[in-house]
């Protein structure tokens, strides 16, 4: 399974709810139209056993949350949880973490994909893409795949 593909579900769908707020009053904020509340501070969060740190401003999309969602691809199981984070300036952060039941990935499953590089971000190796400033870090641990994507000044300071 590419997970890149999912990655793009989660932009496709971030496009389109942004998509929604050009369409609201100019007197409106971004967060406001789409009834999102910023965390006054950085903040952890614990996706599927994982935690994330997010940075002051950003609040979560909930309404486009995937959480633990299991699909049959073939003769696996993969289970899915996908949380999205924007800010006031329309800066999209994209946390994924994926595992197969009965499937431990290791950092020596996860293969680089378009273009991606070995590099090690806070301690914790993976890999790392960047196109237009949008950064994608993908990683293994507790057995599951991690993708984080945002603004290249961001992504860093999420992994915990």
């Amino acid at each position: 399974m590419n997970f890149k593909h999912l990655l793009i579900i989660g932009l496709a769908i971030a496009i389109i709810s942004i998509g929604f707020v050009s369409a609201a009053d100019d007197d409106v904020s971004i967060l406001s139209a789409l009834e999102i509340t910023p965390f006054s501070e950085d903040t952890t969060v614990t996706i599927d056993g994982i935690d994330f740190n997010i940075p002051k401003g950003y609040g979560e999309q909930e309404d486009i949350r995937k959480e633990n969602d299991t699909v049959s691809v073939g003769n696996m199981e993969v289970t899915l949880s996908n949380y999205q984070y924007l800010n006031e300036k329309g800066d999209m952060l994209n946390l994924q973490v994926i595992f197969i039941n009965g499937k431990n990935y290791t950092m020596n499953s996860l293969k680089p994909e378009g273009g991606e590089v070995k590099k090690t971000i806070n301690g914790t190796e993976g890999f790392y893409s960047e196109t237009d400033g949008i950064a994608t870090f993908r990683y293994v641990q507790d057995g599951k795949s991690v993708q984080i994507a945002g603004n290249k000044d961001i992504v860093p300071k999420v992994i915990a």
